[in-house]
């Protein structure tokens, strides 16, 4: 039973770092790709002659103003980049997932056809658990309902994927969202009456 909890618990841990991973790693993309892109557009417009910054509207000198300003801002842009460092989150999320995948490999490598382990291997999963759950970057707690909210919805969707294979995702999506509200209603009117 014990470790029947360790492997959900792997599993969701998994998903919680790879969805932190990729958060990061967007922000971290989306942060250099602007940064490359304002440098591009005021080294460019370094060398404008006047009549190529009049194209943009404005005098000439508005338009040198308005690139400083903007170019502080993407100074103080890849200061706060620097400091948040989503590279370096995106990459210990990474190495977080890697070392669950590798836990939830030898786990899976034991695990009978009845999802059940031998208790000759309890040691062994122990300490690949406690390894794996040991050492790498914790998750948030500010992210972290909402990160096991978002994978248990995902065991929910797979399974419902897996007796349905033809119908698309969204569908399923918003089955499962009508079918916990209805199940929330039904728990809340059972605890009412209850109460009464």
């Amino acid at each position: 039973m014990e470790l029947a909890r360790k492997f959900r618990v792997l599993d969701q841990t998994l998903s919680m770092h790879a969805a932190l991973r990729d958060r990061y790693g967007r922000r971290a993309l989306l942060v250099d790709g602007l940064l490359l892109a304002c440098s591009v557009v005021f080294c460019a417009s370094a060398f404008a002659s006047d009549q190529v910054l009049a194209l943009f509207g404005g005098t000439p000198d508005r338009v040198r103003y308005l690139l400083k300003a903007f170019s502080v801002i993407t100074f103080m842009l890849s200061v706060i980049s620097l400091r948040v460092d989503w590279k370096g989150l995106s990459a210990a999320h990474r190495q977080a997932s890697e070392k669950m995948t590798g836990a939830l490999a030898v786990f899976r490598r034991h695990r009978r056809d009845d999802g059940s382990w031998d208790a000759n291997v309890t040691d062994e999963l122990d300490g690949v658990y406690w390894e794996a759950m040991r050492n790498c970057v914790s998750v948030p707690d500010s992210h972290f309902l909402k990160l096991k909210a978002r994978h248990l919805r995902k065991v929910e969707i797979s399974k419902m994927l897996d007796s349905n294979p033809g119908r698309p995702v969204f569908v399923l999506r918003a089955m499962l969202f009508f079918s916990s509200l209805k199940k929330t209603k039904r728990d809340t009117n059972k605890r009412m009456v209850e109460k009464q």
